[in-house]
């Protein structure tokens, strides 16, 4: 029998969040199957450069060039949608089963029923795992017995008896010492040391999953330490919830403190100010912690108590200054969209951390209501609407309308100065393709090309650039190219570019648009966007300046204006002239804000992605 085991990425067109993607369950699971098993059982995890930079098409050509009995699905709320779309091109006679894992998982998932899959898996996947390869090795299926199982069922999905937590976390092999990870593409290795949670925060699934907490070995963390160390790791992140109070953190700082002696590296986790001293503070130093991120979410009191949360403010004030005078780098999370919290009280959260001082950076979060919360079961009670669909977004409570949520942003945008919806620009840069790798840019201009391209050769987002300035004219030839691409590749994000010389918004749009083959996409549903949102497909407009081009985004809808992006080079002269003939496009009375081009930082992924210039 073979499985092969996927986690699909955070999705963005400059590839920046792709990077990140570690299949850290995945790897938890093969490792599993091996120790279980042996040779009896092959598990393969997708390597990064499908799994993590691919679009649909390629990622359905690896899987069936492994030819599994089995495909197992990593499930969270940025790529269930996503995940499940490929189940469905996947499932079915002659197909392999399909099982599904992830805190997306549960019964109260609505995604759930209609899906096309074999089995689910409720919380702690690796004993669910072993039981199901062990059935489906065996000839059986009937899975009944298995617990901790959703099964689809012609009356409707079946959960089976719940199923306990490990015991013990020390006969889970480690996916980086057995050789089913490597770091990510940015350097970053995730590290697990517990599971479990001390807090029980109504928005939250961890602790209703893990309610005792359990720790791994020391002696085992140690080894990944190192091995991270030598395999040229930049950083460290533990994922682990509020670092500081995990049992015998002393002997694990001292563990980092120990490994720095070989090579520094950055360590970064999550934490509670109150938690901390300034014994502790010096200790996560000396141990390399270089970046916290911690959960505010509000400082009024009735939100806190509704979800769950506690808040000391002098202990907090406390424990941050600690950091920031250490030189940590402090990540405050505020919540918009508690229950309980009114515009007003988002705003004073804000005030508190800005005017104290208490950040290095201010994120805000809308409330997701995730599957299988608290929150989620009290919503209708509370008086909550939230989205159906992922990232579940409150849209309104009885204390903040969608409008007092965008509010909010606006609010903390103009305090702070940081944007809440940055713009993301398409990748753009590449080495040409030659027939290996994915493609991240097609070039269509004037004369031959470089042939016809394959659209399992499609990457997870694509640049689309035209520079025929006469490309209105030949929109049947543009569309027999890219159709067959973009239907393939549903979840692409898209970027289309093109040039400013015989832009006629009337007919460009609408063609465009018509381009676009969208498969519901999460990044599509930020309603509270203060900006011309980043969705699943944009639209720039090339300006050719004497120091290289300026792009402009033009919104789908709403927004408050262009975002114009130009060479850093640029100044008040080269502004005035992008304002006028953009005018001249789309009418006077526009309004442009103008950034930097972002400079494209090198990486590993570079010598998987290319561009390809298709005649037109």
């Amino acid at each position: 029998m073979k499985a092969v085991l996927l986690q699909l990425p955070v999705q963005s067109h400059d590839y920046g969040y792709s990077l990140e993607n570690i299949p850290l369950a995945a790897g938890y699971l093969r490792e599993a199957a091996r120790q279980r098993f042996g040779d009896g059982v092959e598990v393969a995890v997708c390597p990064p450069e499908i799994a993590s930079l691919g679009g649909d098409a390629a990622i359905l050509g690896w899987i069936r060039d492994q030819a599994p009995d089995v495909v197992g699905f990593s499930c969270y709320l940025w790529n269930v949608e996503r995940s499940l779309g490929l189940c469905g091109r996947l499932h079915g006679p002659g197909g392999p089963r399909v099982v599904l894992g992830g805190p997306e998982i549960s019964p109260d998932n609505g995604l759930l029923p209609g899906a096309r899959f074999d089995a689910a898996v409720i919380g702690e996947g690796e004993g669910a795992f072993i039981d199901l390869l062990a059935a489906w090795s065996a000839g059986g299926d009937d899975l009944s017995s298995i617990p901790g199982l959703l099964l689809p069922r012609p009356e409707g999905i079946r959960a089976t008896p719940p199923r306990r937590p490990l015991g013990s976390l020390d006969a889970i092999p480690s996916p980086y010492l057995g050789g089913s990870l490597a770091r990510s593409y940015t350097g970053t290795v995730f590290l697990e040391t517990v599971r479990g949670c001390v807090y029980r925060c109504s928005y939250c699934s961890y602790h209703k999953q893990f309610r005792k907490l359990r720790t791994f070995d020391l002696a085992r963390t140690k080894a990944e330490v190192m091995w991270a160390v030598e395999s040229g790791a930049s950083e460290i992140s533990f994922i682990d919830p509020c670092f500081a109070m995990r049992p015998g953190i002393g002997d694990l700082l001292a563990v980092l403190e120990e490994a720095r002696r070989t090579r520094p590296v950055k360590i970064s986790c999550e934490l509670t100010a109150e938690d901390l001293d300034q014994g502790r503070v010096d200790e996560l130093v000396r141990a390399g912690v270089r970046h916290v991120e911690i959960g505010l979410q509000s400082t009024n009191k009735r939100a806190l108590d509704l979800c769950g949360r506690r808040f000391d403010e002098a202990l907090f004030v406390r424990g941050v200054r600690m950091l920031l005078e250490a030189d940590v780098h402090v990540t405050a999370d505020v919540m918009v969209g508690l229950p309980g919290d009114t515009l007003a009280d988002v705003m004073k959260t804000v005030d508190f951390l800005v005017q104290g001082g208490l950040y290095t950076t201010l994120n805000l979060y809308p409330v997701s209501v995730l599957p299988n919360t608290v929150l989620r079961e009290q919503a209708s009670r509370l008086g909550i609407v939230h989205q159906d669909r992922p990232p579940y977004y409150v849209t309104s409570t009885p204390n903040m309308k969608a409008d007092d949520v965008r509010a909010a942003f606006a609010y903390a945008e103009e305090f702070t100065g940081e944007s809440y919806f940055p713009v993301e620009l398409p990748r753009t840069v590449g080495a040409p393709f030659r027939g290996k790798g994915l493609v991240s840019a097609v070039v269509l201009a004037p004369g031959r090309g470089d042939g016809p391209v394959d659209p399992g050769s499609i990457g997870q987002a694509l640049a689309v650039e035209i520079t025929d300035p006469a490309w209105l004219g030949k929109m049947g030839v543009i569309e027999g190219m890219l159709r067959p691409l973009l239907e393939a590749n549903p979840s692409t994000l898209v970027s289309w570019i093109v040039p400013e010389e015989g832009f006629l918004p009337g007919k460009a749009l609408p063609f465009l648009s018509s381009l676009s083959v969208r498969s519901p996409h999460p990044c599509d549903r930020e309603y509270m966007s203060t900006h011309p949102r980043s969705c699943s497909s944009q639209l720039f407009i090339r300006t050719p300046l004497d120091m290289g081009d300026a792009c402009t985004l033009l919104p789908t809808e709403g927004g408050r204006g262009l975002e114009v992006f130009l060479p850093a080079a640029a100044g008040p002269e080269e502004e005035g002239d992008v304002s006028r003939r953009l005018g001249k496009i789309l009418g006077r009375g526009i309004r442009l804000s103008f950034h930097d081009l972002p400079v494209h930082e090198p990486h590993e992924a570079d010598a998987f992605l290319g561009s390809v210039t298709l005649g037109i």
